[in-house]
């Protein structure tokens, strides 16, 4: 083939694929841990401070203090100012179980909420799977051994569900949003001591064997902000962290031989 010629077909496929990937994209909005009402106003000056109208909002959980659910509406009423499409939830460990089935009473036509449960949403011509679960800790809670029966055998049995919800999601982009952190690598900045109670390094392998293309969590209010594992980002949206609404552009992977 003529040089020229091959030089000009390999740009033109450049191009496209720049094309298609910014057009093939979501912007995901996301916080946690406002533990409302300590945070709430902050929540709502932060708000104010978003330029782009996210396409999905991911809550990873605790945005109640001590399942106090009379703060969950006013909650969701200041991050309906975002205007997204879709509000996508989890429980924190302040959102007792006993007011799961209020919570789901009460917003389920404004939040989808999904406790160890996978969802998919069509948005701007893109498939986005979401699984959602609380997440494990390695160590649980004292408070949880003595109240909870066979907390531990939960959170093993939880990192294999997590896992087959992700292989069974056939989308476009896939995203794991859970409360606990699914690794250490974000806990830098709390205490070492405590690591174990934060969260489990057992969804690592759950992750790397799935891939999917973003993790979100909190829980870690000390933690650092980020991680990378397989090329896979793992992000801390605590809000006592950021102070900001976290705001991610995710793209779909361009496949070249389309264009062939």
């Amino acid at each position: 083939m003529n040089p020229l010629l091959s030089f000009l077909i390999l740009t033109f496929l450049v191009r496209k694929l720049k094309d298609i990937s910014s057009s093939k994209s979501l912007t995901i909005a996301s916080t946690a841990d406002i533990h409302s009402p300590k945070h709430l106003e902050a929540l709502k000056e932060a708000i104010k401070r978003v330029k782009v109208r996210p396409d999905v909002v991911l809550l990873a959980g605790d945005l109640i203090n001590k399942g106090n659910v009379k703060w969950y509406s006013p909650t969701i009423e200041a991050i309906s100012q975002l205007e997204t499409h879709r509000i996508v939830a989890v429980f924190g460990n302040e959102e007792y179980e006993e007011i799961h089935d209020k919570l789901r009473e009460e917003l389920g036509d404004v939040i989808i909420f999904l406790d160890d449960e996978s969802v998919k949403l069509e948005i701007k011509g893109l498939s986005l799977g979401i699984v959602g679960t609380k997440g494990s800790l390695e160590q649980p809670t004292t408070w949880q051994e003595r109240n909870i029966p066979g907390i531990k055998e939960v959170y093993e049995a939880r990192i294999g569900k997590v896992e087959r919800l992700l292989k069974e999601l056939d989308t476009d982009l896939r995203i794991l949003l859970m409360h606990y952190a699914p690794t250490f690598k974000t806990l830098y900045g709390e205490y070492r001591s405590i690591w174990p109670q934060l969260g489990h390094r057992g969804y690592e392998k759950v992750i790397e064997v799935t891939r999917p293309d973003l993790v979100i969590h909190a829980h870690a209010h000390n933690g650092n902000k980020k991680a990378v594992l397989w090329n896979i980002e793992i992000l801390n949206v605590s809000f006592p962290l950021w102070r900001e609404i976290v705001l991610v552009k995710l793209a779909k992977r361009a496949d070249l031989e389309q264009y062939f």
